[in-house]
């Protein structure tokens, strides 16, 4: 009866996307407008190295020597700037990095594989979109009726202009796995009725043998009535070789926006596979030079004239969704009871409940993903844009699902349905394992007042709640003149003290932080795609 009524929910899902903040305040919420560049081909625009050594530099009150004087030290942000557009990774830096050109070479690219994407209320220009970012890094073209079909999940659909997440999807998705066919599925709303139905349609009907879902909803916010439907969807998938694939959000454990901590749904589910985000740094050859656990804080340093002393941390910004399922058993007033059992393939990890997230790739907005949209009014049209989230990640793991099953048909198995349960077994060097990101070179400040010089470690910069040796770098503001914010990395927590409710302290043992093998930021960590899916033959 409770899955009859479900329907009658007037929730909706939302999608974990975000990219770089274009206004000063520290909430992604300020990040509504993506950053931009028009001219010239992609592989001029961007470039693959996010962090480009060290810098120092100062700014003056009133910009003209007056004290207080502000000088900072530390890594260089190599973000967008007035004289370059800064980092994003394309499609051959991703290639090369996680090693899917060895795939490639092999000749498994998920061939004979089909992705379902299920994204509300669709795109007037995601085939022209996806064409033209795939003309420019060499990726086969999508062809209606062939290898990329669109399917409106009702009579009434809602269809529009610069679909950010339907782009991301179906361009990453692509990327990663050039030789499948795409489904997109659209339903007319973001709510949990239609999304639903879209979830249904791709099961019963076996659109996918892999479902990319980048959208979810706050488990403890969630009614318990839509919790079970959501997981008997994820559960029929699995029974019939579909592995539902679902973004574990970008806000952390959500006690930043006054929450108990939680996890997000659909990823919840013991019978999908929850997808969390990583940062990236790339050597100059695009071999990774670093992956940390995503989560971001943000510290002003000097703005348009003014200096400020301390330097005035805004805490978390955004970062990977994980930790314990903790409110899927819910009680009449809707109070939490417990969550999601712990499945078998977790029996080694913590507690009682369904942990996430189980795996990782790419989420950083700081350390992001080019993608095409076309924007009405923009001349021209179609702009290069940058996003992260674990909206970005989702697909680009179900493209490597996709491989994994080629691989298993290949030598004479079957598709390998759930991904979840195959992560916890795989062979040394599969997977890279995410552990803490430390650096010597992470941001100081040494502010000259009138009648004395208060210097500031790289952890009194960013708030005081964190390690002593930590990851941070100089972001040069393009926005606004003389401005420059310090990042933090490797931070899915809040930076500054307790009392600042801020969410979760990153100095409490029960903040999301990575560590050596499973941990609640990246799961079991990135794949490493060649090893990864050819783990996979013939299974």
């Amino acid at each position: 009866m409770a899955r009859t009524v479900s329907g009658l929910d007037s929730g909706e899902y939302e999608h974990p996307l975000v990219t770089r903040p274009t206004s000063i305040g520290g909430s992604k919420a300020g990040a509504a407008a993506a950053n931009a560049a028009n001219t010239g081909r992609p592989a001029d625009i961007f470039s693959s190295q996010c962090f480009t050594g060290t810098e120092t530099e100062s700014f003056s009150t009133n910009n003209d020597g007056e004290l207080p004087i502000g000088t900072y030290s530390g890594n260089k942000l190599n973000l967008q700037s007035l004289t370059s557009n800064g980092c994003a990774y394309e499609p051959p830096s991703i290639q090369t990095a996680y090693n899917l050109t060895g795939l490639y070479n092999e000749g498994y690219n998920g061939a004979g594989q089909t992705i379902a994407i299920v994204d509300w209320c669709g795109s007037f220009t995601i085939q022209s979109d996806a064409n033209a970012f795939s003309s420019q890094y060499g990726l086969p073209q999508l062809i209606s009726g062939s290898n990329f079909n669109i399917i409106y999940t009702a009579p009434s659909f809602c269809i529009s202009y610069d679909q950010v997440e339907i782009n991301l999807d179906v361009e990453w998705a692509h990327a990663i796995a050039p030789g499948a066919s795409i489904n997109l599925v659209v339903p007319p709303s973001a709510s949990f009725q239609d999304v639903n139905q879209g979830l249904f349609d791709v099961v019963n009907q076996g659109l996918g043998n892999v479902l990319s879902g980048s959208f979810g909803s706050v488990e403890s916010e969630t009614a318990m009535t839509e919790l079970d439907t959501e997981n008997l969807i994820a559960e029929m998938g699995a029974a019939t070789g579909i592995s539902t694939n679902f973004a574990t959000g970008d806000d952390g454990d959500f006690t930043a926006y006054g929450l108990p901590a939680t996890v997000l749904a659909p990823a919840d589910s013991p019978w999908a596979t929850g997808v969390g985000g990583v940062s990236l740094a790339l050597n100059s050859d695009n071999s990774i030079a670093w992956q940390s656990g995503w989560g971001n804080n943000e510290v002003l340093l000097a703005e348009t004239g003014y200096v400020y002393d301390p330097p005035l941390a805004f805490g978390f910004y955004a970062g990977s969704g994980g930790g314990a399922s903790n409110c899927a058993v819910q009680d009449i007033y809707g109070d939490c009871l417990g969550g999601f059992p712990k499945p078998s393939y977790q029996k080694k990890l913590p507690g009682k409940y369904r942990q996430l997230p189980d795996i990782s790739w790419l989420a950083d907005p700081f350390t992001g993903a080019a993608i095409l949209i076309s924007i009405p009014g923009q001349v021209p049209e179609q702009v290069w844009q940058v996003w992260g989230g674990t909206s970005l990640a989702t697909p680009m793991f179900s493209g490597l699902w996709a491989i994994a099953n080629e691989e298993a048909v290949a030598g004479g198995g079957t598709e390998l349905g759930q991904a979840a349960p195959y992560v916890y077994s795989l062979p040394a060097g599969a997977v890279f394992d995410i552990v803490p990101v430390k650096s010597k070179t992470s941001v100081t400040a040494s502010i000259q007042e009138p009648t004395v010089t208060n210097n500031y470690t790289a952890s009194e910069v960013l708030g005081g709640a964190t390690a002593k040796n930590v990851f941070s770098a100089i972001w040069d503001y393009p926005y606004y003149q003389y401005t420059a914010l310090a990042i933090s990395f490797d931070s899915d927590c809040a930076d500054l003290p307790e009392d600042d409710f801020d969410g979760t302290s990153c100095n409490d043992p029960a903040s999301l932080h990575t560590k050596k093998g499973w941990d609640n930021v990246t799961g079991v960590g990135t794949p490493n795609a060649q090893a990864f899916a050819d783990s996979f033959y013939g299974k």
